[in-house]
């Protein structure tokens, strides 16, 4: 039998977790070499107060193991799972999200699935090629020694999605193997807004404005540019492609990132517009052309910018899109390499385990 660590990442998501994770522990305790990790990752929600009155019993047991960081000013989501899988003590470890439902005796059939097919079992929900179960790819289990062989998440990803189908890609181009959940009794969730999803993460906190690029194009090419808070700008080239609408793995809904397209740098106004000053050298002036308008041209091209506002139903599209497009090309860099992702080290941070405050654990 394996001892199996089941880790929790959650950042001002306490409403889901009170559901989940009574119920998660309660239909898997059964189990006699289980423990839940739960990483508070800078929650501002009350979480301590309520692990405190409802979980103690737990944590005293030993099941559960309660962590705490006061670093992250926003969610990262591959690093808060690589610093949970840290924390972890299992031989079996794996990530369960905190509005996801393990299922009944779960965990014994994550065992079963390890002793019949091997250290290299990959417990997962993501096919090579599709995604059918899109609020369940945050459902994984692995050996921890296949993990520590490819350095974790890869934390040069950055906004939502796709670490997940990154992580059991290069899992499986060292020898992991997939075992696929397949029990509806394993894949229920609680069922949220893309709103909810994105309110910890560093672009939906600090967008000021959104512009779209207005041209003749716009079906299959699209050009937008975010500015936010602090004085940063992404200027950002997208492309679609109908035949691989379907295709989640390697698109968002057909759209990807287009090749050299994808810039940043600071901006400020001026008197005339906004003037981008690109990290790589050159600048952009931006003209204001009324409320909501803006032009460009030079290096930009000569267009008309619209600005997306919060009500229209394409800002939520383009916020989710940023790191969508953005992590899916890091993702194929990564398919066609032999490298190891983080060779600086991954995972890394201060915490402070079940209420202990005065003696901080370092993770390296």
């Amino acid at each position: 039998m394996n001892k199996i660590s089941l880790c929790t990442v959650c950042m001002n998501r306490l409403s889901y977790l009170c559901e989940t994770l009574p119920a998660n522990i309660q239909q898997n305790s059964r189990f006699p070499f289980v423990e839940f990790v739960v990483l508070n990752y800078n929650s501002r929600d009350g979480m301590d107060d309520w692990m405190k009155n409802n979980m103690q019993e737990h944590i005293e047991s030993g099941i559960l193991k309660y962590y705490v960081t006061t670093e992250p000013a926003y969610f990262d989501l591959s690093h808060s799972k690589n610093l949970a899988l840290k924390l972890a003590s299992g031989d079996i470890i794996g990530m369960l999200d905190a509005d996801n439902y393990a299922g009944v005796d779960y965990v014994n059939w994550v065992n079963d699935a390890f002793e019949e097919n091997g250290k290299n079992t990959v417990v997962t929900t993501l096919r090579r090629d599709f995604i059918p179960y899109r609020d369940q790819g945050g459902k994984l289990c692995f050996h921890r020694d296949l993990l520590h062989a490819v350095n974790g998440f890869d934390e040069s990803m950055k906004g939502y999605g796709v670490e997940d189908v990154d992580l059991v890609n290069r899992l499986e181009k060292i020898g992991g193997r997939r075992v696929y959940i397949s029990n509806e009794v394993h894949l229920k969730f609680i069922s949220h807004s893309n709103e909810e999803r994105l309110k910890n993460f560093y672009l939906s906190n600090n967008l000021e404005r959104l512009f779209l690029r207005i041209s003749g194009t716009m079906k299959t090419e699209s050009g937008v540019l975010y500015l936010l808070k602090d004085g940063r700008f992404y200027r950002t080239g997208y492309q679609y492609d109908e035949m691989l609408r379907h295709n989640l793995v390697l698109t968002y809904g057909g759209w990807t990132l287009k090749e050299g397209m994808n810039h940043s740098g600071s901006y400020r106004e001026t008197g005339e517009g906004v003037l981008l000053e690109y990290e790589n050298g050159g600048q952009s002036l931006y003209r204001e052309e009324g409320p909501g308008m803006l032009s460009s041209s030079g290096m930009d091209g000569e267009y008309l910018w619209e600005q997306v506002r919060e009500n229209d139903e394409l800002f939520e599209d383009l916020l989710m899109g940023y790191g969508e497009c953005l992590n899916r090309s890091r993702y194929r860099t990564n398919d066609r390499s032999t490298g190891v992702v983080n060779s600086g080290g991954w995972g890394r941070g201060v915490v402070y385990k079940n209420f202990d405050y005065m003696n901080p654990v370092r993770v390296d």
